[in-house]
């Protein structure tokens, strides 16, 4: 047997598809999942992943505070881990600030909009003054949260105020990432594309400058050929290890696409991540030269490839979101 590969840095669960709200880019919910795991099997994934050394665990859905057992399991975890939970707060209780804040959970919500109207008309009509109210609550509990901006043709120009709303509400940080193509959003025409991507980022720089108030740019790697700001970093999936979990233990290639290469149902953790990472796809994927010339080959790699699969039906073609790639179409 091969040996294990060093863990994952970060393991995203979406411990369930359940959901009280039905947003327009979900991308979760209409998928074909397996019935979730029972509370005990992922209590002992989780012992596991202490075990095997994972330092971030990020708790998401669906909605998880609808999920059986969520306050037992964010004990387990933050035994060992440092864990953050994605939740739209229509759950969130007094009750249940107090617990987050005092086993130290980050939370990440959503707002979509810089205004009520933009927002609700991503998550439905009372989205707003419910989140608002509850953003109240956790930070009269001591909770450390961050709002996630999802860029969309519909709400890109509103990307700098939003920055500036995340401070107002004295959030940790400010997250903004793309709306991705798939699920709900794949039959819209508002999901991002570059232009709205350039705009929003180059928006919520200013903004970022202007308050110093640090910005996270997720699942776009080629950012620094739009910004640069001391106070705004970006990561990409391509040259980080990361383990995306369904909620009937499918081990996804990205937990946008339904491309399974194993399951914890029944295989351990440390199992299914070998698997994951000698399985083809990956191999091909990190392996491959989709961008040789550019200058960021060693950070970027390509960009998004599941964006790229998207639009392609292939994970060899460069992020279409990547402004080296507008800037190549405009010129033909």
């Amino acid at each position: 047997m091969s040996p294990i590969p060093r863990p994952p840095e970060y393991v995203t669960w979406l411990l369930t598809a359940k959901c009280n709200f039905r947003c327009e880019h979900c991308y979760v919910s209409s998928r074909p999942w397996s019935s979730e795991l029972g509370k005990d099997r992922v209590l002992k994934l989780v012992e596991e992943a202490c075990e095997m050394g994972v330092k971030n665990l990020h708790l998401t859905g669906g909605e998880p505070l609808l999920r059986e057992g969520i306050f037992e399991i964010l004990a387990a975890a933050s035994n060992g881990l440092n864990v953050s939970l994605f939740t739209n707060l229509s759950e969130i209780t007094r009750d249940k600030a107090r617990r987050l804040s005092s086993l130290g959970i980050r939370v990440f919500t959503s707002i979509d909009g810089a205004v009520k109207n933009t927002h609700e008309a991503v998550r439905g009509p009372g989205a707003w003054d419910v989140l608002m109210r509850n953003i109240r609550v956790l930070k009269e509990e001591e909770v450390s949260f961050t709002p996630i901006f999802s860029i969309s043709r519909l709400n890109a120009n509103e990307a700098g105020d939003f920055v500036r709303l995340a401070e107002r509400l004295r959030a940790s940080s400010a997250v903004l990432l793309p709306v991705m193509p798939f699920g709900r959003a794949a039959d819209k025409d508002w999901h991002a594309d570059a232009y709205s991507c350039i705009k929003a980022l180059r928006l919520a720089c200013e903004a970022a400058d202007e308050l110093g108030f640090l910005t996270t740019l997720w699942c776009m790697p080629f950012a620094s050929l739009i910004v640069s700001s001391r106070y705004v970093s970006w990561d990409s999936c391509r040259v980080e290890r990361n383990m995306d979990i369904g909620p009937g233990g499918e081990v996804l290639l990205c937990d946008t696409l339904d491309i399974v290469v194993s399951n914890v149902r029944r295989k351990s953790l440390s199992e299914a991540w070998r698997e994951l990472c000698s399985s083809r796809v990956i191999l091909e994927i990190m392996e491959s030269n989709t961008c040789p010339d550019c200058p960021l080959i060693e950070t970027c790699r390509g960009g998004c490839y599941a964006r790229s699969y998207r639009l392609y039906g292939s994970f060899n073609n460069p992020d279409p979101l990547c402004p080296k790639i507008l800037e190549a179409s405009m010129a033909r």
